[in-house]
């Protein structure tokens, strides 16, 4: 299989994107700093790239559902007092169910956008070696 696309089965699975091991999230709004089975870090990239990978997936849900029910009782029967409440209960529900998924996206992301990249934050990495 195409190394990107396991990187991203990974992710989705809730694995660690790099090796496969599990353990990696720990709460479902607490992912570890470092997989404990390969010990690479998974605060890698940008912590912003994961939250704005996760309001989009999660705007992209709040705006399929609003456009699905508006449609479905276009013109004379749509729930609007339905969507008042449905909106913004999405709203702020979504990016907490997307977010452990988000995280190790943007790392599975990371990786495979630098596949050969070893970090600072990689547990294990010598800090100035990679310099030399």
């Amino acid at each position: 299989m195409n190394r990107r696309v396991t990187l991203h089965a990974r992710a989705l699975a809730l694995r660690c994107p790099n090796c496969g091991g599990g353990g990696v999230v720990r709460h479902w709004l607490r992912i570890a700093d470092d997989c404990p089975t390969c010990g690479i870090s998974l605060v890698r990239g940008n912590r912003v790239g994961a939250y704005i990978l996760n309001l989009g997936a999660a705007e992209a849900v709040v705006m399929a559902v609003v456009l699905w029910v508006v449609v479905r009782g276009w013109p004379d029967q749509v729930p609007w007092d339905l969507l008042g409440w449905l909106a913004p209960l999405l709203a702020v529900t979504s990016p907490l169910v997307f977010y452990p998924f988000s995280r190790l996206g943007f790392v599975a992301i990371d990786l495979a956008m630098h596949p050969e990249t070893r970090r600072d934050e990689d547990a294990g990495s010598c800090r100035g070696a990679e310099q030399q």
